[in-house]
């Protein structure tokens, strides 16, 4: 269905044609790709795409990572029209709305793309809102991934809380709440503690436990 820009409206559905590659990034082919045009520069012959869901959800990670670190606008590009043609307007459903989020969520979140596209995995389809979703699948995650017990300490100070340095034997994770996360059980000097572990850190910086709680601290940091 080709396109004439002359009669071409707002709103109209399209795709791109076979073998057009991406501006600025030729590695990645745009066939087939959809979505609706919101801006026409007739003089010019260019048209600004809104990329439907469907097409950012099957848009290959490396692609998303490159374009939104390094400041592109993931939603909207400009193109030629003679590079697309006409489309029919595809339906999105509620999860693919929240597999997206969390896909989109994630890219750059560790500055380290690998990372990046593993915690998109693990969360997909939890809403990025729903900080009660996101608890409890790090509570789940935490839990089967951390081999306890073993030696923390103390890296952020809480008023009340036990001062910076202080060592722990963390036992095993208790609740959380949406203030202070999720709470750890441990064993210190002076008998039994409950401590949010977004305040600790593990001492053997070269287990597994440390790269791990360390991305649940960073997350917690900036969520």
């Amino acid at each position: 269905m080709s396109l004439d820009i002359s009669t071409l409206q707002l709103g109209t559905h399209v795709k791109v044609k076979e073998g057009i590659k991406a501006p600025d990034f030729d590695y990645q082919l745009m066939s087939g790709w959809q979505g609706k045009v919101t801006k026409i520069y007739t003089e010019t012959g260019i048209i600004e795409i809104e990329w439907d869901i469907q097409t950012l959800l099957e848009t290959p990670y490396q692609y998303l990572h490159d374009i939104i670190s390094q400041g592109y606008d993931h939603e909207l590009m400009n193109i030629s029209i003679d590079e697309l043609e006409g489309a029919n307007k595809r339906l999105h459903t509620a999860k693919e709305e929240a597999d997206l989020a969390s896909k989109i969520y994630w890219i750059d979140f560790y500055e380290v793309m690998e990372k990046d596209q593993m915690y998109a995995e693990i969360f997909k389809g939890i809403d990025t809102s729903d900080y009660h979703g996101l608890y409890q699948k790090w509570e789940e995650y935490l839990n089967e991934n951390l081999d306890f017990p073993f030696e923390v300490e103390v890296a952020e100070y809480e008023r009340g809380g036990l001062k910076i340095g202080t060592k722990i034997k963390l036992l095993d994770l208790d609740d959380y709440d949406e203030k202070y996360g999720i709470f750890g059980i441990g064993k210190y000097e002076m008998g039994s503690v409950i401590s949010p572990i977004c305040n600790l850190e593990a001492t053997d910086e070269s287990s597994s436990n440390y790269e791990l709680l360390r991305d649940y601290v960073v997350w917690f940091a900036n969520k």
